[in-house]
């Protein structure tokens, strides 16, 4: 080693130690810059995955609001105003609505009786045996708008009589039943 320290010029010293002190900064920045370096990368990695988060998550908000409000609709199309009523409210608020729509059709509501029907997986089947007098047009009415105010309610079965001999709009007697469902708790 000493005969190439004294083979080497000064100059050439120089430069190897020039060289070497080059190469040891080099290794001493790289030891110290790149973790922080990487940690900077990363950070700023993690910071466009949050910000994607945070459109995403207004956008989940927007969603789960979306669905809640289809829930919503999904459950008054099931059970409408009477979805929190006791069973022996629910009787009193159909019997109530059908005297409405009724008056509303210029039909007579004869009779409702209300009867417990089968049970249909997890709903309890709530019976309505219903007679109404009236023209065939007032009940096709009757019908409609019990279908829009009452849509949770299904009619089972549906018979029409006459109630007189006339052969210009004749009365008639329509004896249905309409069942509603309730959840079984």
């Amino acid at each position: 080693m000493q005969d190439l320290l004294h083979k080497m010029s000064l100059r050439e010293l120089r430069l190897a130690l020039l060289g070497i002190g080059a190469i040891l900064i080099a290794a001493i920045a790289a030891g110290v810059l790149m973790p922080k370096v990487k940690a900077a990368s990363a950070a700023s990695l993690e910071v466009s995955v949050l910000e994607e988060a945070a459109r995403d998550g207004a956008e989940l908000d927007r969603h789960l609001q979306e669905q809640y409000a289809k829930i919503d609709e999904l459950k008054y199309r099931l059970h409408g105003d009477m979805a929190n009523l006791p069973v022996r409210q629910v009787e009193a608020y159909i019997i109530g609505r059908l005297q409405k729509v009724s008056w509303n059709n210029d039909v007579e509501l004869v009779s409702v009786e209300p009867a417990t029907g089968e049970r249909v997986q997890i709903f309890q089947e709530i019976l309505f045996h219903v007679q109404l007098v009236g023209h065939y047009d007032d009940l096709y009415r009757w019908l409609l708008e019990a279908r829009e105010d009452l849509g949770y309610v299904v009619v089972k079965e549906y018979g029409l009589t006459r109630r007189d001999n006339s052969d210009e709009q004749p009365l008639l007697v329509a004896d249905l039943s309409l069942a509603s469902y309730r959840a079984v708790e």
